[in-house]
Parts: C-alpha cells; structure tokens; sequence
C-alpha cells in the first residue's frame, strides 16, 4: 500500500514538472476554451495553503492524531527492534572471520573444508552385464609401431583393471 503512496507522490510530481505540450489537441488557451490556465506561483500558494491546513487536522481530529502517533511509535520500535538484531548479526560474523583470520595468521590447522558434495563419489555409468565386461584381445601392433601423440596433447588417465 505505501509502495502505492510512493509511486502516485512521484508521479505527481513528475507530471507537475513537465513542460506543456504546445500545439497538441489536449492544450487548452485561454481565448479557446472557459478553463482558467494555473501558473506555478499560484500551484505554489495552493500547496503551501494546503500544507498549512494539515498542520491544523490534529486540533479538528484529535483521535486521528492519537492513533496515527500511536502508530508511528509501534513502527519505530519494530524498526528499532530490527536494526539491532542486522547490527548484531553483522557484528558477529565480522567477529567469526576476525577469529578465522587470527587462527590462520597463528599457524592452526584451516579444519576440513570438504562439503557432502567433494565427498560424493563421481558418476560411474550404468552396470553392464558380464559378458560385455570380458577383456578385450590385446593389442596386435606393438608400442614401437604406434604413432606418437602430439606435444600438446591432453594425457589420458589410466584405465581401470577389469
């Protein structure tokens, strides 16, 4: 609802600021049309009157003043109420890495850092039946006979013992 409030204020206020589109269908003059054209000295008087009539609605409407008091004081509390809790949260991790970093700088062991997910064996594919797992027939051709791998070549990890 306030979120409202805000974009209506500034909306207003941006409409307000905006020039005049001259020439236009919208644009009335003042030998064109009855409605009277307002300037910016009397839109400032009729606000300054009007935030002077606000200032008087507590001495019409003193309930209203009391509650929204009241309500202003519950939710200054509740902000109050919650920025001690960020500060205090803040402060302690602050505290927490001061200490990690006293420990590091002493020489003490960092502690495991290993997650579930490092702990985890990788994947290993699909079980196949046994007799597509039988050993192939060696090689023929010997290790002389094979060409080289390029310099820049990725090595290959070794294959696991059937």
């Amino acid at each position: 609802m306030f979120f409202l409030l805000r974009i209506g204020f500034w909306l207003t206020i941006v409409f307000l600021l905006l020039p005049a589109v001259t020439g236009g269908p919208s644009t009335h003059s003042a030998s064109g049309s009855g409605e009277p054209q307002v300037s910016a000295v009397e839109a400032l008087s009729a606000a300054s009157s009007a935030v002077a009539d606000a200032g008087s609605f507590c001495t019409r409407q003193p309930q209203a003043c009391t509650i929204g008091a009241g309500l202003i004081a519950m939710i200054s509390e509740r902000a109050e109420a919650g920025a001690r809790f960020a500060l205090g949260y803040i402060s302690e991790q602050i505290l927490e890495e001061k200490r990690k970093a006293a420990s590091r700088a002493a020489g003490a062991p960092a502690g495991d850092t290993l997650t579930t997910h490092d702990l985890s064996p990788g994947w290993q594919g699909p079980k196949l039946p046994a007799a597509l797992m039988a050993p192939a027939a060696p090689a023929a051709t010997p290790v002389e006979a094979r060409p080289a791998a390029p310099a820049n070549a990725v090595p290959l990890p070794p294959k696991r013992p059937a």
